[in-house]
């Protein structure tokens, strides 16, 4: 059998894409596998199975023309809004790197599920309450890859297992980035110096980063709460990133986003704000900060600028 499978974003390995090829390559079938928008002369004629994945919402357009273009084929993941799982087609843990030859981490969940609620985020209603899914062993890939671990859990601290992973990454020597985001609403005094004990990094693994959210003002004393267990164990504010959810909340204004960008400026983090709604105001405020221009320029010539670096000259 020849299976087509298709990422239609993300700039990290797909893991349902690995399971699925990992599934077919164990039955004997023949794999092609395609990143975005590939011409369709370079695809098989006549494929026996076609799948597809899309992470963000966004990607609806380029879901479309996929299933356009191959009407049969199976096309799941959250930019979808199709509930199928992985777990409904028949497939299991078992993940195949080979589509990604240049990729050399290791990238899995430990747990998957959250313990909350939240009204924009669809990891409850896919996933469920928080379980176990694989040991840290079982994510890494083995030697000779280097011991570097991409974690995707939403929910790392939910997982009654952590204690025992954070014991793992430590004595095994593993370099770990949680870019889905640690809550730090949540954290204890043992947790944050959990995270602290650990070699944390960025998706990258070439700088020390932890992120984490902040995505309703109203969380404020427990996110600094959070924040200041951190740097009590030791972790440095600024390898702390926090995202800032803008253009969510009904009557939300710009006063709300700079109150969280000026709090955690003074803190010593990293603000990087994630609009909801992307326009020119809200992508140019999160321009404004994770450019780090906040620093130093205020954010009514920022936008007397029209957003632009190249413009502030222009402004009187």
């Amino acid at each position: 059998m020849k299976v087509l499978l298709f990422q239609i974003d993300g700039k990290v390995p797909n893991i349902a894409l690995m399971r699925i090829a990992a599934h077919h390559r164990a039955q004997g079938d023949e794999i092609e596998f395609r990143w975005r928008g590939t011409p369709r002369r370079e695809l098989w004629d006549n494929p026996d199975r076609v799948y597809g994945s899309a992470i963000f919402e966004k990607s609806i357009d380029r879901v479309q023309i996929l299933k356009a273009e191959f009407p049969d084929a199976i096309v799941g993941g959250t930019g979808t809004g199709d509930p199928i799982t992985l777990e409904q087609l028949g497939i299991g843990l078992d993940q195949d790197y080979t589509m990604y030859p240049k990729w050399q981490q290791s990238i899995g969940f430990l747990q998957r599920g959250c313990r909350l609620r939240c009204p924009f985020c669809v990891v409850p209603k896919k996933e469920g309450k928080v379980r176990v899914e694989q040991g840290v062993y079982d994510v890494w890939r083995g030697d000779p890859h280097p011991r570097e671990l991409i974690l995707l859990d939403n929910d790392f601290f939910g997982s009654p297992d952590w204690n025992k992973s954070v014991e793992d990454i430590n004595s095994g020597g593993f370099k770990v980035s949680f870019i889905q985001g640690i809550n730090a609403r949540f954290l204890t005094e043992e947790s944050a110096a959990a995270i602290a004990s650990m070699d944390y990094r960025d998706d990258s693994m070439k700088v020390r980063r932890i992120y984490t959210a902040w995505d309703n003002k109203r969380d404020e004393s427990r996110l600094m709460r959070g924040l200041s267990y951190l740097e009590s164990a030791g972790v440095k504010p600024d390898h702390i990133m926090v995202y800032m959810l803008i253009g969510y909340w009904p009557g939300e204004t710009e006063d709300s986003w700079l109150y969280r960008q000026a709090a955690l400026r003074e803190f010593g983090a990293r603000p990087y704000p994630m609009p909801f709604v992307r326009n020119r105001h809200t992508v140019g405020f999160q321009r404004w900060c994770i450019g780090a221009y906040d620093k130093r320029v205020p954010w009514s010539d920022w936008k007397a600028a029209s957003y632009r670096p190249e413009k502030l000259t222009l402004v009187p």
